[in-house]
């Protein structure tokens, strides 16, 4: 028999000074239920021993997103995975949302029944919006909704926005525009542009509401970065607009993961050299902006670094801690479609 395998709720019990019966209440996540109540600081000092003796509970973490992407979710799943294949904790990974509100909810409820131990998820804009009213039955949801999301104890939330009792792991959107901007600036560049999104290829539900703030936030970060400089922003809304509009302006923030390779692809077609005749930032890094020729400068969302604190951030809920969440400075790549003037 392995020395894992010797390890017995007994041995634990015993080592943390605290009856069969608390550690069993700790270790089946029932420490908060019903009439039984156990401080924070017993539940956190048997989870550590526990761990710390290799107690072989299976720990399984659920994770739901609303799409799966090149550019930010795989590298977060990558590295969500990674963490906690080193804490021999096991990752399922639910069906793709697509920010729909009822599929939210039908996720988190067959996480519950499966007694999933704590929960990493990207939310849509109405399920912030509902959490943060607290009105269930105003955004017509049912009292079951309410239900399975309140019995996500071990809950955190990543790629948006800092919500009470939710930590949540994610980047400033706004400091996306500023970086940009600043950087541009910086390079001689007096008439910009911003490119919202490239949507041509997608069907009209593609953009919820919490995609309209993520650009929404990162145009504000662009405007006020260039009316520092006593600049003002062009705003477009496709590439062909920005091709239409090359005369007038000599550089382009690409806010939009897609925007700066679809940019870049229309430049080719149409004969405009890149970085010489439009400079060209993108936004989140992905091999294919690396790869592109000339190889894409971009803002950087730090998506594994997202997932490798999301990783933290559920693992330490699952130990009895309240952690906060963390909210990371982007950062600019720089490489080869920006031109210095």
């Amino acid at each position: 028999m392995s020395e894992t395998a010797k390890v017995t709720l007994r041995t634990i019990a015993n080592k943390a000074d605290v009856s069969v019966a608390t550690v069993s209440t700790v270790l089946s996540n029932k420490a908060g239920a019903g009439k039984v109540r156990i401080s924070d600081q017993t539940i956190q000092k048997v989870r550590r021993i526990a761990r710390a003796m290799g107690y072989n509970r299976q720990v399984v973490i659920g994770l739901i997103t609303t799409w799966f992407r090149e550019a930010t979710e795989i590298p977060i799943v990558h590295s969500i995975i990674e963490k906690l294949r080193e804490e021999d904790i096991h990752l399922a990974m639910g069906l793709t949302t697509h920010a729909e509100l009822n599929a939210e909810f039908d996720e988190l409820d067959l996480l519950d029944k499966e007694g999933f131990d704590g929960v990493i998820m990207e939310p849509s804009f109405a399920l912030l919006q509902q959490i943060a009213a607290q009105r269930v039955s105003e955004m017509g949801a049912s009292p079951g909704d309410a239900t399975s999301l309140a019995a996500c104890k071990n809950l955190v939330f990543i790629n948006r926005y800092p919500i009470d009792g939710i930590p949540c792991i994610t980047v400033d959107h706004r400091q996306c525009g500023v970086i940009a901007a600043r950087h541009l600036i910086d390079k001689g560049h007096r008439r910009i542009a911003f490119l919202e999104g490239h949507f041509e290829a997608e069907p009209a539900s593609y953009r919820p509401p919490i995609e309209k703030r993520v650009v929404l936030d990162r145009y504000q970060g662009f405007v006020e970065a260039l009316a520092e400089a006593d600049l003002k922003a062009v705003l477009v809304r496709d590439v062909q607009e920005v091709l239409a509009l090359r005369s007038e302006i000599t550089a382009v923030y690409c806010a939009h993961t897609r925007g700066s390779t679809a940019l870049l692809n229309a430049c080719w077609q149409a004969g405009v050299q890149i970085p010489q005749q439009l400079s060209i930032v993108g936004q989140d890094d992905e091999f294919a902006k690396e790869m592109a020729r000339p190889a894409l400068t971009t803002v950087d969302v730090r998506a594994r670094e997202v997932g490798l604190l999301a990783a933290r951030t559920v693992m330490a809920c699952i130990d009895g801690e309240k952690p906060k969440g963390t909210v990371l400075a982007p950062r600019l790549i720089e490489r080869e479609s920006v031109h210095l003037l």
